[in-house]
């Protein structure tokens, strides 16, 4: 409990040292970071020690003291050198670590977990991403700002978080026996692709914005949240198996969308409700798809 309470007030502590001065922090937030690491180091550590520990998973633990010492190592490095050797030590360390859990499952190192536990606290930073969506959405609800625009946006997130968690709730397999690196990286273009949609959603209606370009960032963040989304369906259970046809209309709608929101895209309106259509109509499949696996479902369950 108390290394989860240092770890929130770092996490405070960092959020704070992001700043356009960058230069001036670096050191503070190297500092930080390593201490997070360390952090993690120690608990891992802990748990390897424990006689209780089992063999697998302590090939598991072991891997992940390596990733967190090195890290730790580099960054607590990083952050007593100049910025012109700190900078480019604090990028290797950092990104070699993080591509390090895929080397390790190249090397055919399995990494042991509770599936189903890990899928909830993916979840959870999804969720939490959602929200942040809500709060940009907050702008379009005001009595100023208020029309049409406000619920259609409302409907494209709807239709994105029944898309993401009808896969993700439903559909997924918990006791498959999953690449467990596959299923980690493949929720970062999932949670980016949600911030920026978010992002786009208020460049959409700004009328100095590159109105071409708000399209088609809009799009790109759509394409990775769903295609992210739609490549953990190779774990899914047997019954939603989906079929070839499922994914080639997923594509063509999405198509669409983007085509006729490219060639309207001067026209902001046009755009969200092509979008808000494209949306619906997608997790529609896959609302009619779930009805026909299970008759007896009730949907407000979805």
């Amino acid at each position: 409990m108390f290394v989860s309470f240092l770890n929130m007030g770092i996490l405070l502590f960092i959020s704070n040292l992001i700043t356009q001065e960058w230069e001036l922090a670096f050191q503070k937030f190297c500092l930080a970071l390593g201490t997070l690491s360390l952090t993690l180091f120690v608990q891992y550590l802990i748990e390897y020690m424990k006689k209780s520990t089992s063999c697998g998973s302590l090939r598991t633990v072991r891997g992940l003291l390596w990733l967190t010492g090195l890290r730790a190592v580099s960054v607590y490095t990083a952050s007593f050198l100049p910025l012109k050797f700190g900078v480019p030590i604090f990028l290797a360390g950092f990104l070699s670590t993080f591509a390090m859990p895929i080397f390790m499952e190249m090397r055919g190192e399995k990494f042991i977990s509770n599936l189903p536990h890990l899928i909830e606290r993916l979840s959870l930073l999804v969720i939490i991403t959602f929200g942040e969506m809500v709060m940009g959405l907050a702008q379009f609800f005001t009595t100023e700002n208020f029309s049409i625009n406000s619920v259609l946006l409302f409907i494209i997130m709807a239709s994105l978080f029944l898309f993401y968690f009808g896969e993700f709730d439903h559909a997924i397999d918990e006791a498959t026996d999953a690449n467990i690196s596959f299923l980690i990286y493949s929720h970062i273009p999932i949670i980016v692709g949600l911030i920026v949609i978010t992002v786009s959603m208020s460049f959409l209606v700004l009328p100095s914005v590159n109105h071409l370009f708000a399209a088609s960032f809009f799009y790109f963040g759509i394409a990775i949240f769903q295609g992210a989304t739609l490549a953990n369906s190779k774990y899914n259970i047997e019954d939603f198996k989906f079929p070839k046809c499922y994914y080639a209309f997923q594509i063509v709608l999405y198509l669409c969308g983007l085509i006729l929101s490219l060639l309207l895209s001067k026209n902001p309106d046009a755009v969200i409700l092509i979008t808000s259509i494209m949306s619906v109509c997608q997790t529609g499949i896959f609302i009619v798809y779930f009805v026909k696996k299970k008759p007896d479902y009730n949907l407000l369950q979805l």
